[in-house]
């Protein structure tokens, strides 16, 4: 018999691309609730409450947003046909629309002489405006702006507007602010037609109407049904509308978020990224393939925090939390949260439920108080010997917490509940019994504890033939 020494060197995330067999230890193919920052493995944190307030009412959420201004961010929630903001730690209605109620709504800030603003569409109404304290109508028709949109995107100091229902394929733009012109104002300016509003049409096929727009630094992207396009320039004698992909999964507009000069967005096959040239399947999307295969992009939304992207699907009543890490290109599942929209407040994620509270996202050791559920799987290997028989002896672990370890052979379980040294420089040995040729390794929480695992695990085994 020979000594083996089986070592994960770290933990790093998610990998569902191919066979277990052949996946490095640092990955796992099913974990949730984890985070794998430094390479130690830890459950990860919770969420807390934002507000104690109960948004009012009973219509679905439709829009979690803010409005940010030099006294900081108000959030703004957008439930039924009501407009309510978040003033100091309650929740005041701001704005009724007349039914009927659309169930697709937009914001930007924009600012309007010397006032910030929060602007709000929704695709049946005029547009709306929220200075901190009231909401008003936007523009007018002497000014041409009061068109009925959906989406809403502010590019080069111009106000950009689509989703209009009775022009699907149009784009409005405002006037570029200055010399008395605000984003209200969207027509012709024939003193000085560099600064002018108007419109322009995005193809011409039926049935690819526009159903996202989002700006860049330097172009604005402008999704369709089924195709993609840009507009570039900084004024209309220059603006070009460049058809960049014929066949792009559908998207939503809160579907899609931006880091830097990257646009992700969730479609029903999986995360798409826009890298400045055309739209592609994000190279490391495979990696949550088991998680995309199986849910829905349809009310999917996404929002960047802290160098992460956070975005949900559905998979029938249960809501995914997928955080990608954008600085470390690795993917991690958070479950057993009800995600009805997110939103960043103040640079973190926040995220409202079906109960109508507001929440802070990666706060507190539980889910509001309630325990949290996290474990994790190493894949199923045979350690390419299939004739040789494993015996593991002893499981070396460092770190703090109390932690379950299950050790799988040939499907059989041997469970243990190891708690960890107090002092981080000493390793515990866990003996372990059982033998087979298949071996698989979970840890997990118990009773919503937290544990951390560092510096790796080593998994000291024995080999044998069945000869021996």
């Amino acid at each position: 018999m020979s000594i083996k020494t089986y070592t994960i060197p770290s933990f790093t995330g998610l990998d569902q691309a191919g066979d277990e067999n052949s996946l490095s230890p640092r990955f796992s193919p099913d974990a949730a609730n984890m985070d794998t920052d430094g390479g130690r493995l830890s459950v990860a944190d919770g969420f807390s409450k934002y507000s104690a307030a109960v948004l009012p009412g009973s219509g679905r959420l439709r829009l979690l947003t803010s409005w940010r201004g030099g006294s900081g961010e108000i959030p703004v929630a957008v439930a039924g046909g009501d407009v309510y903001a978040l003033i100091r730690g309650e929740w005041v209605l701001k704005y009724s629309y007349e039914s009927p109620y659309s169930t697709n709504y937009d914001s930007c800030m924009v600012r309007i002489g010397s006032t910030d603003y929060l602007v709000i569409a929704d695709g049946l109404h005029r547009m709306i405006k929220f200075d901190g304290e009231t909401c008003s109508l936007f523009g007018s028709s002497e000014q041409s702006s009061d068109a009925v949109c959906s989406y809403l995107a502010v590019y080069r100091g111009r106000l950009f507007a689509a989703g209009e229902s009775a022009n699907p394929d149009r784009i409005y733009y405002s006037c570029l602010p200055g010399s008395g012109r605000t984003v209200e104002d969207w027509g012709y300016v024939q003193a000085s037609p560099a600064v002018e509003g108007g419109h322009a049409e995005v193809g011409s096929l039926g049935g690819d109407p526009i159903v996202a727009i989002k700006a860049m630094s330097n172009q604005l992207l402008i999704f369709k049904r089924n195709s993609l396009y840009r507009l570039i320039g900084d004024r209309p004698s220059n603006f070009t509308i460049e058809h960049i992909d014929a066949s792009v999964p559908t998207t939503r507009q809160q579907a899609i978020a931006i880091h830097g000069d990257t646009a992700y967005f969730v479609t029903r096959r999986g995360l798409y990224f826009f890298n400045g040239v055309t739209a592609r399947p994000c190279p490391d999307m495979r990696m949550i393939k088991t998680l995309t295969e199986r849910a829905s992009a349809s009310v999917s939304c996404a929002v960047i925090a802290e160098d992460k992207l956070y975005f949900t699907l559905q998979r029938m009543l249960e809501t995914l939390l997928v955080v990608y890490d954008l600085q470390e290109r690795k993917y991690m599942l958070r479950k057993g949260i009800s995600v009805h929209d997110m939103a960043a407040l103040d640079g973190r994620p926040v995220f409202m439920n079906e109960n109508r509270l507001l929440f802070s996202l990666g706060v507190g050791a539980g889910y509001d108080g309630e325990p949290i559920s996290a474990y994790w799987t190493t894949p199923l290997t045979d350690l390419e010997d299939k004739a040789c028989i494993k015996s593991p002896r002893l499981l070396l672990l460092r770190g703090s917490g109390r932690l379950a370890v299950e050790v799988e052979l040939d499907g059989r379980i041997e469970k243990h509940v190891v708690t960890l040294p107090d002092s981080r420089s000493e390793v515990a040995e866990v003996p372990l019994f059982s033998s087979g040729r298949t071996l698989r390794l979970r840890f997990s929480n118990t009773d919503g504890g937290r544990f951390t695992l560092e510096g790796g695990v080593e998994l000291e085994l024995g080999m044998r033939r069945r000869t021996e």
